[in-house]
């Protein structure tokens, strides 16, 4: 157990690392983005971003979920690695003639965005040759940081030298793209140099195999994309920017909070795939221990986000609304850990490969969403936004835990 225990500290920092270049890049770039292009068009470069996320779900097409035990469990099996994966790398670039098809034709019309959606072509792209799944399969996650690093570093000189005007801010996604691109080339090349992979060949078979396998991953990944933004969508119908404001400010302390245990779950994950493969029992008891470090370590941070609210208002909001946000942020303060609690239920699913269950559970829990939006926004005061998010968070928690039970 030790050795498991060091590779998943191991494969934590590194993919920490990762998340807290991101993290930082954003920081340094918005500001630097924001003065050199201006407000109204850092909007339009903020939103094309955003897109590419959106866009990147569907084209990922749940291989960064699928693909990382297909390579666990073929490891020095290089054959069978390849007929796994290159159907879903297939599929990457198939979406990414589509999207641009349509990204080339918006633009030949002359429609309003159209350049900035033609400027993430990059970015897209960027994804499809992404090479994640492999080195989190054979946990060589520290190649990944050090790439990613690399990226970002280019990223922002890139940036710096050539965003001058609001005419170039097109060129923003552009560019980090195509830092992503040279970043992501070199990892490819270490693993051919390295013989970890040779060529993959392409069958029809295998890829509408890998399109029916993933398609209820791929949707549920959606649903889940769309229910963690429909409330914050209605909100803003509401037209109170004040309550907006303070609800965005919780919400993106619940994401930052999310994408720490993206990264945790991420390094325990190949580690999970091999018990879970060798004993049932084994991961039970896993399992349990992953989620006593879980408790105690977002029961911590929940403390931290509880004390802290009113530093992290002063330093997020202004002061005409300082105070709601303060009561936003101690009340959505135990919100990660609802979230750390339902973390392994998912990962059982995928290990399981029982992607039904998935897409039935999101898609069930997509339409409480909207149902749960109307009724808070109706019946609610709205400076009472922040129970919409307790309550969402631990619907999903009591439903995955009873489907648990169910199959056990």
């Amino acid at each position: 157990m030790a050795h498991l225990v060091k590779r998943s500290i191991s494969n934590l920092f590194h993919l920490g690392s990762v998340q807290a270049t991101n993290v930082l890049l954003q920081l340094i770039l918005i500001p630097l983005v924001l003065k050199r292009v201006g407000l109204e068009a850092n909007g339009y470069v903020l939103i094309s971003l955003s897109l590419s996320g959106f866009i990147s779900i569907l084209l990922n097409y749940a291989s960064n979920q699928t693909g990382p035990i297909d390579v666990k469990l073929s490891i020095g099996d290089i054959v069978a690695t390849e007929k796994s994966l290159a159907p879903l790398f297939g599929i990457r670039f198939m979406f990414f003639v589509l999207y641009l098809v349509v990204a080339i034709a918006t633009y030949l019309l002359h429609l309003p965005f159209s350049v900035f959606l033609l400027g993430i072509c990059s970015l897209v792209f960027s994804e499809v040759i992404n090479p994640y799944i492999f080195f989190l399969g054979l946990e060589q996650l520290k190649y990944f940081n050090l790439a990613n690093l690399f990226s970002r570093i280019l990223t922002f000189f890139l940036v710096f030298h050539f965003i001058l005007s609001p005419s170039h801010a097109p060129l923003v996604n552009l560019l980090v793209g195509f830092s992503q691109l040279l970043g992501f080339g070199l990892l490819w090349l270490y693993l051919f140099n390295t013989k970890r992979i040779t060529k993959g060949v392409f069958s029809f078979r295998g890829t509408a195999f890998a399109l029916r396998k993933n398609f209820p991953l791929t949707v549920s990944n959606l649903a889940v994309h769309l229910q963690q933004s429909v409330y914050l969508y209605g909100l803003g119908f509401m037209g109170n920017p004040v309550v907006l404001g303070a609800y965005a400010i919780a919400d993106k302390i619940i994401w930052g909070a999310r994408m720490l245990l993206v990264a945790f779950s991420n390094s325990i994950y190949p580690v999970a795939i091999e018990i879970h493969h060798r004993s049932y029992e084994e991961w039970l008891g896993f399992r349990k221990q992953v989620n006593r470090v879980l408790f105690f370590m977002l029961l911590g941070l929940g403390i931290l986000i509880f004390l802290f609210a009113p530093l992290i208002a002063f330093w997020l909001s202004n002061s005409s609304d300082q105070e709601l946000v303060i009561t936003f942020i101690k009340w959505i303060s135990i919100v990660p850990l609802i979230i750390g609690l339902n973390a392994l239920n998912v990962m059982e699913i995928l290990m399981d490969k029982t992607f039904s269950i998935q897409l039935r559970l999101s898609i069930s829990i997509f339409i409480i969403s909207i149902v749960l939006t109307l009724v808070c926004l109706i019946l609610l005061p709205l400076n009472f936004a922040f129970i919409y998010l307790l309550l969402i968070e631990s619907i999903c928690l009591v439903f995955y835990e009873k489907n648990r039970r169910h199959i056990s």
